[in-house]
């Protein structure tokens, strides 16, 4: 393969430098079109299951002006991600080890359980207890000897809808080891998903 075809090209730019922070990576890329008047480019690529989204995408005559946005954007993240550690309100916010829960074996059910993935399984920037941790009630793989992977429920820190792999979970997280805050929020996705039940039987 040669260097052409090694380079990524985002709309037309060519990726000089990125870096992911947490979920997002950050772009920086040059259009090789001399003639192009506005020859800088950053933007924010935001990955989900199916795609990748572009946002915050800017074109410049600048290098200098876009290099300066590029590092605004990282930085804001760094900033946000610093006040979110602060808010989680733990003395520690390391992730948990298989020592700290009990074991998870293929012969165990595990649905209504708060349960811990690997870290390896993080992005960096959220490898803490806050992104670790997930409540889990449904999907093939919380059931016992199940060939399924997927289970579904909830990020017990922010408590939106989520799913992960079966095979990323590392321990079942005792009870004295479940932050007050992800109490909090599993009781909140309980009584929403109990909602959502009662209105879909009265349809």
């Amino acid at each position: 393969m040669n260097q052409e075809q090694e380079k990524e090209i985002i709309g037309g730019y060519a990726v000089k430098n990125s870096v992911w922070i947490g979920n997002n990576r950050f772009v920086f890329g040059i259009s090789e079109d001399e003639k192009e008047p506005n020859r800088y480019m950053k933007c924010i690529a935001k990955e989900s299951q199916l795609f990748v989204r572009y946002e915050s995408a800017f074109v410049y005559d600048d290098y200098l002006e876009a290099m300066r946005a590029y590092q605004a954007d990282i930085t804001a993240e760094l900033d946000a991600l610093e006040k979110a550690r602060a808010e989680i309100g733990l003395p520690d916010i390391r992730c948990l080890h298989k020592s700290d829960l009990i074991p998870v074996d293929s012969k165990m059910n595990i649905a209504g359980k708060v349960v811990a993935i690997h870290e390896k399984y993080l992005n960096d920037g959220f490898k803490d207890i806050s992104h670790q941790l997930y409540y889990v009630d449904g999907g093939f793989g919380v059931e016992a000897s199940s060939r399924g992977r997927a289970c579904y429920g909830c990020n017990v820190y922010t408590g939106e809808k989520t799913r992960i792999e079966r095979y990323e979970i590392i321990g079942i997280v005792p009870d004295d080891k479940i932050p007050g805050y992800a109490k909090k929020n599993i009781e909140t996705y309980l009584q929403n998903q109990q909602r959502m039940r009662e209105e879909r039987e009265e349809r």
